[in-house]
């Protein structure tokens, strides 16, 4: 893993080694998607598109442990933030999954990356994903509280910079 976590440093992510135990998965984060998001059942990584909670709950046990990939990305207090957030996340995303293939690379072979976010890859989704190898859930659209989660290992995020946008995904590891 410490390698894993070199090679995230060196693509300007922050790495931090979280143990499953550590990943708080709750029911109530769907309401997050439900009744916040403008993506909600228009991405085909969005719910209830995704596996639900459930599943995942029973799937995250088969991991041993992950890696908590934080991107903080500055941008000029004139830029608009709901502007640049888009092309901000997807090059977030390329970074993170190219992540994930290194980690299979490395013998983590059912390696799996919850991006930031829903996914916008294209302009939108049809009936089916034309880049399935493409599209992974964000850690809300399963359950993850992320704020405890953070919390747990002993992070915390402000996110009322106005000059930064901050991108959270978390890499799991079997």
């Amino acid at each position: 893993m410490e390698k894993l976590l070199q090679w995230v440093q060196d693509k300007n992510i922050k790495g931090y080694k979280i143990g499953i135990k550590d990943i708080v998965v709750e029911n109530r984060v769907y309401l997050k998607c439900a009744y916040g998001c403008k993506d909600f059942g228009k991405r085909l990584n969005c719910p209830p598109h995704t596996i639900n909670i459930e599943e995942f709950q029973k799937m995250l046990k088969e991991y041993n442990s992950g890696i908590v990939l934080i991107d903080k990305v500055k941008i000029s207090e004139e830029e608009d933030i709901m502007k640049v957030w888009e092309e901000v996340r997807k090059k977030s995303f390329h970074k993170m999954i190219e992540m994930e293939r290194q980690a299979f690379k490395e013998g983590y072979h059912f390696a799996h990356l919850l991006r930031a976010g829903s996914c916008n890859e294209c302009t939108e989704c049809g009936n089916f994903c034309i880049k399935p190898h493409m599209r992974r859930f964000s850690p809300e659209a399963v359950g993850i509280n992320l704020s405890q989660t953070l919390k747990n290992i002993n992070i915390s995020i402000d996110y009322s910079k106005l000059n930064e946008i901050t991108l959270v995904g978390i890499l799991l590891l079997d």
